[in-house]
């Protein structure tokens, strides 16, 4: 296992600084070390505070660090002063082959220093020569440079003055320009540029994760180019999945999030893709409705037909088999969807559903196996304004899911004039779906 330091400031909030980069490493395949120079008081609204960490304390845990761990790559943000960055340029390996990413954070959005200009100063002479990638965003780096940056070829101009100061690459993020928002690499001898659309809201943290997926993409042994690309790639998935921990304020993003998102979009196509193999198997021809059937299975929190993996064009019959008509993709029934996020409304952990050809035998057999069976036969409009919606299955459903304790397995309805009688069976997962339907199998 590789080890990636980062040496920056600690963010209560998870939005930024070690909390961030560690979540970065650990999402690479990293194993991720931290070294807080201070903690910066912040969250959604913004930095308000910060508080070095004791300069005797920084220097303990950096002395641990060299003394029992293997240090494979470091990330530098937050360095508050200069003693800080004297410690921190002592602790810094002499070999090139380790990569030192810097992301030379100077101040907060709201303006809150986060380096003094005598820290700087030291950033640049005795850090600097040691990197292999810094990251300014245009304030820092006409900041470092003394040169205002307006245009794109100022850019270009800057970055190669910052490789003067001594690091072998140069990222600068140009977000702040107008136009599509333009990050710049120069690499000693070319300019490689990433351009992305520009979204409607202020993300906390991205010059923190680009600095750590450089820097992890580098300890994995890619070129400095490739670590470029390969980040930039990455964060155009992460500027996507932006999130608000709070109401109002800056929105989040999170590598491990994004990960755990594609991973169980992966885990329920696979679960349907097995449930599919064990239903063909099965063979269940006699439970499959007039209208063919589908089975769904939503992803852990799921919030709309998007989020629910199913069956396109149902499954139907063909010669005495069950047919399918393509693989389980996410958002191709909106039928089955609807039910399932109804469903999880009341009770999160039930995910899966399938709709089943209605039979007294197969309700009755049910229950006998102690499955809980509800009917939606009978139930009764609540008002007047409700008339139109009594009728509507949906709304029944909602309403007997409000009355129960426990998760129902089955809830079914006799059907009425042009609308077929049908179950609805509910389980956890599709595995847990198929073994209920050989339950109540004729």
């Amino acid at each position: 296992m590789k080890n990636v330091l980062t040496i920056a400031g600690f963010d209560p909030s998870s939005g930024a600084g070690i909390t961030r980069d560690l979540d970065t490493f650990f999402s690479l395949g990293l194993h991720g070390i931290a070294a807080p120079t201070s903690t910066v008081v912040q969250g959604p609204q913004g930095v308000s505070d910060i508080y070095p960490t004791p300069l005797d304390t920084f220097h303990a845990m950096l002395a641990s660090i060299r003394e029992d761990m293997r240090v494979d790559g470091v990330k530098i943000g937050v360095a508050w002063d200069e003693r800080y960055v004297e410690a921190l340029s002592d602790f810094l390996p002499e070999y090139p082959e380790t990569p030192v990413v810097v992301d030379p954070v100077l101040a907060a959005k709201n303006g809150i220093s986060l380096l003094n200009n005598n820290g700087l100063k030291s950033l640049i002479k005795t850090v600097f020569p040691k990197t292999t990638v810094i990251t300014p965003n245009l304030d820092e780096a006409s900041r470092i440079t003394g040169e205002k940056i307006k245009t794109f070829k100022d850019m270009e101009g800057c970055a190669r003055a910052l490789a003067a100061t001594g690091p072998q690459a140069v990222v600068i993020k140009g977000g702040h320009l107008k136009g599509k928002p333009t990050d710049l690499l120069f690499d000693g001898s070319d300019c490689i540029t990433w351009q992305r659309k520009r979204v409607d809201r202020v993300i906390h943290g991205t010059g923190c994760i680009l600095s750590s997926l450089i820097v992890s993409f580098l300890v994995h042994g890619y070129s400095i180019k490739e670590s470029f690309l390969a980040s930039e790639g990455l964060m155009d998935d992460l500027v996507k999945e932006g999130y608000q921990i709070s109401k109002d304020g800056y929105f989040y993003t999170s590598s491990g999030i994004l990960n755990h998102k594609l991973s169980e979009r992966w885990k329920v196509l696979q679960s349907m893709r097995d449930a599919k193999k064990r239903f063909c198997l099965l063979n269940p021809v006699e439970s499959i409705p007039e209208v063919q059937m589908n089975i769904g299975y939503a992803l852990e929190g799921a919030q709309g037909i998007e989020d629910v993996a199913a069956f396109p064009g149902r499954i139907g019959r063909h010669e005495g088999k069950v047919h399918f008509k393509g693989e389980p993709q996410f958002g191709a029934s909106k039928h089955v969807a609807r039910l399932i996020l109804n469903f999880m409304h009341y009770f999160p952990s039930v995910r899966s559903c399938a709709n089943m050809r209605y039979d007294k035998a197969s309700i009755k057999k049910a229950q006998e196996k102690g499955l809980i069976v509800f009917s939606l036969h009978g139930k009764k409009k609540t008002s007047s304004n409700n008339e139109r919606a009594g009728n509507n299955f949906d709304f029944l459903m909602e309403k007997t899911l409000k009355e129960v304790d426990n998760p129902p397995d089955i809830i079914y309805d006799e059907g009425d004039i042009g609308k077929e009688p049908m179950i609805r069976l509910f389980a956890r997962s599709p595995h847990e779906l198929l073994r209920k339907m050989e339950m109540i199998a004729r």
